[in-house]
């Protein structure tokens, strides 16, 4: 498989390279919120920054999923708006 091609969510690992709508990296995968056994995908969280907290990105701003990274559909400056993540 190439770095392009899509997964399914159940296959993105922490550690994956964020993309912001322009291709502009944000971040990583720190953690994948979903329920498994309903198999439902409610988005990912990553850390803006060494010290920062966990942001949260809803799934329905994720626009693609793949091996390599996963890009989302928010600019930069949309991305640094997004909500503290609490487990």
């Amino acid at each position: 498989m190439s770095d392009e091609t899509p997964i399914a969510w159940l296959a993105l690992e922490a550690g994956t390279p964020i993309l912001a709508s322009d291709g502009q990296p944000i971040g990583k995968v720190d953690e994948v919120i979903a329920d498994k056994e309903k198999d439902i995908f409610s988005g990912i969280t990553f850390k803006p920054g060494w010290l920062d907290g966990a942001v949260f990105v809803p799934a329905d701003k994720i626009e693609s999923l793949t091996e390599g990274s996963v890009r989302l559909s928010l600019t930069v400056a949309d991305a640094e708006k997004l909500e503290a993540y609490e487990s």
